[in-house]
């Protein structure tokens, strides 16, 4: 038996033009309104010279091979799941301690201040609206092995 394709957003951040189209899609898809504060990514904005354009971040969730905040978490919330090898989340189980947030190198989960319990994506149940709405196409949506870089 083979081993199982690990779904992920892959992200382009030298595309990304902060637009926030995908923070807005996965807000709205998740929340039902436009509460960035439940959206599942996020855009960071960085400056690294005064004279050149800010150089936008996207940030998801990567579904590592070896998921750290999986490791890391003590209540079960976070589970790896065998036949995909999806990360996900289950806020019922959450009791916001944020050992995840900080297991993780990439940043990609957080807390929902809103809800005192952690937030990340869970890629839309595999059809990410966030790569859907990318007009810069900056986000796709790839399994581990397909030209990926810098998973866990």
């Amino acid at each position: 038996m083979s081993a199982p394709k690990h779904p992920a957003v892959k992200i382009n951040a030298a595309i990304c033009t902060g637009c926030r189209a995908c923070s807005v899609i996965c807000a709205l898809s998740h929340e039902g309104a436009l509460e960035l504060a439940g959206a599942r990514i996020r855009i960071e904005k960085h400056l690294p010279d005064m004279d050149k354009r800010p150089i936008f971040k996207p940030i998801a969730c990567r579904m590592c091979v070896k998921a750290r905040c999986v490791a890391a978490c003590p209540t079960g919330a976070l589970v790896q799941r065998e036949d995909n090898g999806l990360v996900v989340l289950h806020t019922m189980l959450c009791d916001g301690c944020g050992q995840c947030v900080e297991a993780c190198p990439f940043h990609a989960i957080w807390m929902d201040e809103r809800h005192g319990v952690a937030i990340k994506c869970d890629l839309c149940g595999g059809d990410p609206m966030c790569v859907r709405y990318c007009s810069p196409g900056a986000l796709s949506f790839s399994y581990a092995g397909e030209n990926e870089s810098g998973r866990g």
